[in-house]
């Protein structure tokens, strides 16, 4: 289907729905982490580097994705991404049921590398609608991501509680995924994201970023310091969606509670990326980024404190609605040139894969030796600093194509 014959409207939800199954295709594996711990038998140090391989399988779909976006769009790149990751995400439930740690790796490698082209391809194409409207609506779309996760978290701790397996569980909802993605994703724009020349005119073509100016981005000051604010916010959210609900089991809380505490986090970040768009039309970008980072700090503060406070389904809360923008509002940002959007895009979306490289294993090594309560003071501290560049935020500077 082209871009031509499809409404803006229609484009929208679309894009929404293909936000959601990314959501639940991470939080199915997110919902069930210290159960594939335990049947893996692995403790914290260890489970940090399971989930890098996770991470390294995502950089490696991120940079393999790019240029097969440029060639084929981002329609191509998330139909095969979210299917075939549908696919290694049920083979990670029969393997960990096995308590086979090396196809288990194998599993979460490919898990990672289909959740890092897909997670590209999508904000990208999130990026498109975004800069054809004169609303912000990327921290609503980014809100369907979260609402999947919701459902995902949901679905999880019923499970748990029913004492349905890991391996049954992620069979089920891989299915779902496979399915709604082939009802979703096969109807959006053919040519989104592509680099097509064959349907424009000369004076169009000439504006079209050469390879020269698309690698220029990566030296660009205000681009590097959006992306240094996206490691604060994405380290705090793998943070939760990685370690949350293992450091509450640990702190002596039950898997359900744990569970439930993932669940809480994700559907207050629905909350706030669906309300979002409004409260950055009036505070502005760089001014809604310290209010957000703000709650976020309190939140993982909050969790932080379990073991005197005993609220961390409120530090939950409060930590999921503070970080529901940072991301969002950072790609639309650096979406503001058309030209450009893809390349800065794909900056940001490196910076926010490393940092689940490097974070993962450090938290999980911090973990081992002092508490991973007081490993969340990474995310923390990271986030704050972040903040000394929230200006970056403003108008994004542009680089003429045709120097």
């Amino acid at each position: 289907m082209s871009r031509k014959k499809l409404s803006p409207r229609s484009w929208y939800w679309l894009a929404f729905a293909s936000f959601g199954v990314q959501g639940l295709y991470f939080s199915t594996w997110v919902s069930r982490t210290p159960e594939i711990q335990k049947l893996l038998g692995l403790d914290t140090a260890q489970m940090g580097l399971f989930t890098l391989a996770m991470a390294v399988g995502s950089l490696s779909g991120l940079l393999i994705g790019g240029p097969i976006i440029a060639r084929f769009g981002t329609r191509i790149v998330l139909i095969f991404a979210y299917c075939g990751g549908a696919v290694f995400l049920a083979l990670l439930g029969v393997v960990s049921q096995m308590s086979n740690l090396p196809l288990a790796t194998l599993a979460i490698v490919f898990v990672g590398f289909s959740g890092g082209a897909g997670g590209l391809a999508i904000n990208i194409e999130g990026a498109n609608v975004d800069r054809n409207s004169p609303k912000s609506l990327l921290p609503s779309l980014h809100g369907a991501f979260s609402l999947g996760s919701l459902l995902g978290g949901a679905i999880g701790t019923v499970a748990i509680v029913s004492g349905v397996s890991v391996e049954a569980n992620l069979i089920g909802m891989s299915v779902l995924v496979f399915i709604v993605t082939l009802l979703v994703t096969t109807r959006l724009p053919r040519t989104s994201g592509m680099h097509v020349h064959a349907e424009m005119n000369t004076d169009q073509i000439a504006t079209v970023a050469s390879a020269k100016d698309r690698r220029r981005v990566w030296l660009e000051p205000q681009t590097l310091m959006v992306a240094f604010i996206v490691i604060g916010f994405n380290l705090a959210e793998g943070t939760a969606s990685t370690w949350l609900p293992i450091a509450l089991v640990d702190a002596g809380l039950s898997s359900a509670i744990a569970t439930a505490s993932y669940t809480v986090f994700a559907g207050a970040m629905a909350v706030g990326r669906l309300s979002g768009g409004p409260i950055v039309d009036y505070l502005g970008r760089a001014r809604a980024l310290i209010v957000f980072a703000a709650i976020t700090a309190l939140g993982i503060l909050i969790v932080i404190l379990t073991g005197w406070i005993a609220l961390p389904l409120v530090g939950a809360a409060l930590w999921g609605l503070g970080n529901s923008i940072g991301f969002p509002l950072c790609v639309s940002a650096v979406s503001e040139d058309p030209r450009l959007a893809g390349s800065r895009v794909g900056v940001l979306v490196v910076a926010s894969n490393t940092s689940g490289i490097a974070g993962p294993p450090l938290l999980g090594f911090i973990g081992q030796v002092a508490g991973l309560f007081t490993a969340f003071l990474v995310p923390f501290f990271l986030l704050m600093a972040g903040m000394a560049f929230n200006r970056a935020t403003r108008t994004h500077s542009t680089v003429d194509a045709r120097r």
